[in-house]
């Protein structure tokens, strides 16, 4: 009767991992929003349409990303 709803723990684990899911996804939107890359999207984009392309690793993408954003100096309105 005041049992807990889910199924015990295999029911918390569930919830867990959906709100695990729902973060990520949430993260990976900001930083599009940002206009940070998304490695995880990236990595995915590669293997899916590319796949003879070696995968950076996430370092190396990430530099990649930093020199194509600021390759024609600094970025300002004034």
């Amino acid at each position: 009767m005041w049992g807990r709803r889910g199924g015990g723990a295999a029911g918390r684990r569930g919830s867990w991992a959906a709100l695990r899911d729902s973060v990520s996804t949430l993260l990976s939107a900001l930083r599009r929003v940002a206009g940070m890359p998304d490695y995880a999207a990236h990595v995915e984009h590669l293997r899916r349409c590319h796949p003879e392309r070696a995968v950076p690793g996430e370092r190396e993408f990430y530099e990649e990303f930093v020199r194509a954003r600021y390759a024609d100096g600094p970025t300002r309105c004034c």
